[in-house]
């Protein structure tokens, strides 16, 4: 039975999380906004997020991370229950114990700066007995909140470097720093940043942060334009060649004919005979005015 529910516009998430975090016992609290999202926590600890649920993120990253295997992905797909595809590889050995710890909480960090800015939405907190991906990494709320504000400062950053979500990241000659070579090997110079988050499981402030920071190590550049740059370069280039040649001596422009001035046939019995020696100041006046 829920416990607690309410409005995301009337409270944050971290005010959420911080009130459920000083209860004691399992809790997740879950958030619905434009897709299911969750959070577990354990007596003040987040143990497990997920912005997502329909998505198999923190699986997903560390698959791209290579702490699992294809043989031992296929496996915990087919036999993993309500405790998770992540939580079963590492009951069963099958998971790289000196990253997972690792990667968890790169991902809890990510994830709950992720879920900050959800305004719209509500939200459902309930005692459990157990939680989906627990994978006995437990990081205090209070150690979180530090790294989710320095996350975000360099989020705001790298979304003006970057140039915005429809931006293409192309691969670099350079030296690429190894906690970031899994989302590096998704760089083909055709996907967009949106779909680098989607792909990768490093979140959405995350993917950004990531990028950016493969970007400053020179392994990767970003072509701002978007997939279609050249196409649309060359498009503007069949309309520049394709346009009239420019007269050497083009015709007078009557501003008397804008839309609200006078008509053609006015504007020519209100002209003086000679228009070349009206004024500027004159002519505009006519146009705009209808004089």
């Amino acid at each position: 039975m829920a416990q607690l529910t309410g409005s995301l516009r009337v409270f944050r998430v971290q005010e959420v999380l911080g009130l459920v975090a000083r209860k004691p016992g399992r809790w997740r609290l879950d958030l619905v906004g434009e897709h299911p999202a969750y959070i577990g926590v354990h007596d003040g600890t987040v143990i497990c997020a997920s912005p997502d649920t329909t998505r198999q993120d923190l699986a997903r990253r560390l698959v791209i991370e290579g702490a699992v295997g294809t043989t031992s992905l296929a496996r915990a797909l087919r036999e993993a229950g309500d405790e998770g595809v992540v939580a079963f590889l590492k009951d069963a050995d099958l998971i790289d114990p000196d990253m997972l710890p690792v990667v968890t909480r790169a991902h809890i960090v990510s994830t709950l700066a992720g879920l900050t800015h959800w305004h719209q939405g509500a939200f459902q907190a309930q005692l459990v007995e157990s939680l989906p991906d627990d994978v006995d990494v437990a990081v205090p709320l209070t150690e979180l909140g530090a790294e989710i504000t320095t996350l975000l400062r360099r989020w705001r950053v790298a979304v003006d470097y970057l140039g915005g979500d429809t931006t293409v990241i192309a691969a670099h000659p350079g030296t690429v720093p190894v906690h970031l070579r899994g989302l590096h090997a998704l760089i083909d110079g055709r996907r967009t940043i949106t779909e680098l988050m989607v792909v990768s499981g490093h979140g959405p402030v995350g993917t950004v942060v990531d990028l950016a920071e493969l970007v400053e190590a020179g392994c990767a550049a970003p072509v701002v334009a978007g997939s279609q740059a050249v196409e649309q370069q060359l498009a503007m280039l069949s309309v520049l060649e394709q346009a009239p040649p420019t007269q050497s001596n083009p015709a007078p422009v009557h501003l008397a004919v804008i839309n609200g001035g006078a008509s053609a046939d006015d504007s020519q019995e209100a002209a003086p005979a000679d228009e070349g020696e009206q004024d500027l100041l004159t002519v505009i006046l006519r146009g705009v005015r209808g004089v």
